[in-house]
């Protein structure tokens, strides 16, 4: 045995330094390694036993570390890449600059090493254009110092990646052309240039993750023009990690004014605003989602360029749990600074604008990136959070914004100086935590089980039709228009006498069952109810869809009007601090907050999503 002894085991000096001995001859007898042999035995016990012990697991530590950004303008060194005419030099400033050395600080002075880039759409303004797009490959390998593959860098299609001039308002003086792939244009409006295969071509090349790594879910067929395929780079999912729980979805919503293409786009392409395009972006959330699901993944991140009502079937954006967009060079979240977003506990997709990438239109005092990364967390490791963290690089040194008139408006035309930063030439640039405080944390089962269910399936939630009142005199509550000194889009929670014109409505943040809880009601605005701000009055005046002329979102979900409720006695529920009040012009009653009222709730399930029994409230 001596010589396959000598053949196959180390030297006992390298045996020796690894457990603690260094004994000669070079070359371990028989016996001798039967003892190094049980000593690395007790060694990988050790390293297998002492993590479970603990409550660690060290193959699920880490996780999804991504960086997202929208809107980019150009790097300091392609600063003159289809900057004209005019505005389009706002892509091409010092906070532009910024973004791409605050990566390069990212990766070189903190250490950072993410696993993907997702550009938001209006990548370098460029229209597809061959050479921009080898200018944004050419980049983002320069600043991120070769961290992130080429292949891991992904791109949105915006409106200004269709054409680079954006598909404008000028394309109406053309009423029956399209807005054209590409950068040749004349007097602001798109000219014939690229076909749509040369143009998904250029980005294939330029971004070869799109090929490698793109997923093109099976489509379903439930759409009425036909789908051969689902094609990236319009939209594509993304599995960039298979522990992951997230599933990544690119859609298509650009943001354009003018959405007729080339007659040889497909219908997979074509944008979710246009005509038939709901249909569409419709289909491919539906499909998927049903791939995510089908690969085991709990947590749906929805990117598109654009944020509006693309698709309108909301029972499929509402399976959606975080929508990232861009379009509106400015910053918002829906939720609070900070917060914790529990998915079994929230109704409305979790929303992030971050548009803030590079063209400068004096919105925001900062240019900013996002950081996208997962942490297992729960007693038995069966939750994972997804931490939305933002960083700034560039705090604006001047007056922002420079001007009322918001065309001309600038704000990152200068940066401070942050020391320690990297330094391209404008001075040292350094990726900060938000000076404003954004980011926020999302949290969600980390597996599927068979016991899963889409977020919008959730028992004690709804969709229900209300009845409140005292005794045996109850009333259905509907919503329906205010009268007095509350605004003209807001409409009050009033009393109706037939099921049929009642409101539906969903609670989260709680349900009945746990004595609090929010309401949303179940209509196109899709809105909470809340309390008047200078009223007693509880009201629908916001919803999930709208929006200010800045990409300013109107509702943030925590904002509404936390109700409470108690159950004095089995199958008996109240609704508490509230009332109806009939003291108003028209003598119109409508549901007040009452300190110390009490009324009767009765619930009737619409929509039942479980048997009866399996429900958390009585119905």
């Amino acid at each position: 045995l001596k010589p396959i002894w000598a053949k196959t085991l180390l030297p006992r000096e390298r045996l020796g330094r690894a457990f603690g001995r260094t004994e000669s001859p070079m070359v371990c007898e028989p016996l001798c390694a039967f003892r190094w042999a049980f000593r690395a035995l007790g060694f990988v016990l050790v390293l297998v036993w002492l993590p479970q012990a603990c409550g660690l697991d060290w193959s699920t530590q880490g996780g999804l570390d991504i960086v997202f950004i929208g809107d980019i303008g150009h790097p300091r060194e392609f600063a003159e890449e289809l900057t004209s005419p005019w505005p389009m030099g706002k892509s091409a400033v010092e906070g532009t600059f910024s973004l791409y050395e605050g990566l390069r600080d990212y990766v070189e002075n903190q250490g950072a090493r993410p696993q993907a880039v997702l550009v938001l759409g209006d990548v370098q303004y460029g229209g597809g254009d061959y050479r921009v797009c080898n200018n944004t490959r050419t980049a983002f390998q320069k600043y991120l110092l070769g961290t992130v593959p080429e292949t891991k860098v992904f791109p949105v299609i915006g409106n200004h990646d269709i054409h680079f001039l954006g598909c404008s308002m000028a394309e109406w003086r053309h009423p029956h052309s399209p807005c054209y792939y590409g950068s040749a244009y004349h007097m602001y409006a798109s000219a014939p240039d690229l076909s749509f295969q040369q143009w998904r071509t250029n980005w294939l090349v330029n971004f070869p993750g799109l090929v490698q790594s793109a997923i093109s879910p099976p489509p379903s067929g439930q759409i009425q023009k036909e789908v051969d395929a689902w094609l990236a780079p319009t939209r594509y999912n993304l599995n960039l990690d298979n522990s992951s729980s997230v599933y990544i979805i690119v859609g298509l919503m650009t943001g354009a004014y003018e959405l007729a293409r080339t007659d040889d786009t497909p219908n997979s392409s074509i944008d979710a605003s246009a005509t038939g395009g709901s249909d569409i972006e419709c289909a491919f959330l539906r499909d998927s989602l049903a791939q995510g699901r089908k690969l085991g993944k709990t947590v749906f991140v929805y990117l598109t360029h654009s944020f509006g009502t693309g698709c309108d079937d909301w029972t499929l954006t509402q399976q959606v749990d975080v929508w990232i967009a861009g379009h509106k060079h400015n910053y918002w979240q829906s939720m609070e600074n900070g917060a914790t977003v529990t998915q079994e506990q929230r109704h409305y997709p979790a929303r992030l604008l971050i548009g803030n990438g590079g063209f400068d239109e004096g919105l925001i005092d900062v240019v900013s990136f996002g950081r996208l990364y997962e942490e297992v967390s729960g007693k038995n490791q069966d939750r994972v959070l997804l931490h939305f963290e933002i960083r700034d690089t560039c705090i604006s040194a001047e007056e922002c914004p420079s001007s009322s008139v918001g065309i001309l408006a600038h704000c990152w035309l200068k940066c401070k100086d942050v020391a320690g930063g990297f330094d391209g030439g404008g001075g040292p640039r350094k990726a900060t935590l938000s000076k404003h405080g954004f980011g926020f944390t999302f949290d969600a089962p980390r597996r599927r089980s068979d016991g899963f269910r889409a977020s919008s399936d959730k028992s004690g939630a709804g969709p229900y039709k209300l009845q409140l009142g005292q005794g045996d005199f109850l009333q259905w509550l509907a919503v329906g228009a205010c009268t007095g000194e509350l605004p003209a889009t807001a409409l009050c929670v009033i009393p109706v006498s037939q099921e049929s014109d009642a409101a539906e409505i969903v609670f989260y943040d709680g349900s009945p069952s746990s004595f609090s809880a929010r309401i949303a009601v179940e209509s196109d605005r899709r809105g909470p109810l809340s309390r008047s701000s200078n009223s007693s009055t509880l009201l629908l005046d916001t919803g999930f869809w709208d929006v200010d002329e800045a990409g300013i979102g109107r509702m943030k979900p925590s904002r509404a009007w936390l109700f409470r409720f108690s159950t004095p006695s089995p199958g008996a529920w109240q609704m508490l601090d509230v009332a109806w009040d009939g003291g108003f012009a028209g003598g119109n009653q409508r549901l007040i907050h009452s300190p110390g009222g009490v009324m009767r709730m009765a619930l009737h399930d619409t929509a039942p999503l479980l048997k009866s029994e399996d429900l958390e409230v009585v119905v």
